[in-house]
């Protein structure tokens, strides 16, 4: 279902509930203002089961494909404090954020894919079209005798002719393999490339701090909507994302159920930064642990926008280098050998 529907859903609950508007009528509503076919569908269903005398997390929980763990956990957390208009102003401020570090994301990645697609294409026009016929005349104005870059061109041009069907066999070898791990391979595995992914420079603090602002935003909005502390880490633990992060909560998890503090159950599992140390430690201290996550989703939501910001502005010029280096080597290769020959005419 696409956010923008659930970031509809819970601004529309969130305002009518305020507004002290029926939940029945506020779905009711909601249903038939929805211009999607299949949510005004699940609402409708929702609107009846409520209807029926179903709570409103009982409800939803029959679409698990639509309403995740977290989601079902926060409204049945308001429904026992009576606060749901407060768990969807929250539920709603968090679509918002995971929507817009999606569309930075995308646009961070656009003009990368594009540059590259545009320079992969070129390259396979000038290997197969352009090279083969400067290649014989190239060949017979030097007697042979190329300059090595003329003879790497010319043979990794001979190589594309004969082998071109073999270029796409790499990057589907690559998808197939990530593919098959995620679904076939073992929890061990699985959990050992996610942490290789949180090293991968440049890439990987930006999944670092996503993961960590992630779950920080998750168990500070359960923690404040009233879910006991153990409750809020197993639900945060499972929308981190990235398995190696969630196997360190779960430590701390485990250790905090045996009477260990917070700070001392998250600093042993060494996998989390300082920033959420310390502001584990303060939130334990003066009893605000919300507020104290709420800091960490701020600082990290600042962070991460950052990041993409530099990684986009860095991609630009690196990709103009990398596509003036291919084009300056390909100039040197063909042109180099007819400079050569012009040079030896005697005017």
């Amino acid at each position: 279902m696409p956010r923008r529907e659930l970031i509809s859903f819970c601004v529309h609950l969130e305002t009518t509930l305020t507004a002290r508007v029926q939940l029945i009528d506020a779905l009711a509503d909601l249903a038939e203002s929805t211009t999607h076919p299949r949510f005004r569908e699940v609402v409708s269903m929702v609107a009846d089961r409520v209807r029926e005398g179903a709570s409103l997390s009982g409800a939803l929980r029959d679409y698990p494909q639509v309403f995740d763990a977290v989601f079902l956990g926060l409204v049945e957390s308001g429904e026992r404090s009576g606060h749901l208009d407060q768990v969807f102003a929250r539920l709603a401020a968090n679509l918002k954020w995971q929507d817009e570090i999606v569309s930075a994301t995308k646009k961070a990645i656009t003009y990368p894919a594009f540059t590259l697609v545009v320079l992969v294409g070129a390259t396979l026009f000038i290997l197969l079209y352009l090279v083969p016929q400067l290649s014989e005349f190239i060949r017979s104005a030097n007697d042979g005798k190329l300059p090595f870059q003329t003879w790497l061109l010319l043979s990794l041009s001979q190589w594309v002719q004969n082998y071109w069907f073999l270029i796409p066999v790499p990057p589907l070898l690559v998808v197939a393999t990530v593919f098959g791990i995620s679904r076939a391979g073992s929890e061990k595995l699985k959990r050992r490339i996610d942490g290789w992914r949180l090293k991968i420079p440049v890439i990987g603090p930006i999944l670092s701090r996503l993961a960590i602002a992630r779950f920080a935003g998750l168990f500070g909005m359960l923690y404040a909507a009233g879910v006991p502390v153990l409750v809020s880490l197993e639900v945060a633990e499972g929308a981190i994302g990235n398995r190696a992060l969630a196997e360190g909560t779960e430590r701390a998890r485990n250790r905090i159920a045996q009477g260990s503090s917070m700070t001392d159950a998250f600093a042993e599992a060494a996998l989390f930064p300082n920033l959420l140390l310390r502001m584990i430690r303060i939130g334990e201290t003066t009893g605000d642990i919300d507020k104290a996550m709420k800091n960490v989703t701020y600082f990290y939501e600042r962070e991460i926008q950052d990041s993409i910001q530099r990684l986009e502005s860095l991609a630009e010029p690196v990709l103009t280098l990398i596509l003036g280096l291919l084009l300056g080597w390909l100039m040197m290769a063909v042109l180099g050998p007819l400079y050569d020959l012009l040079s030896k005419m005697k005017v």
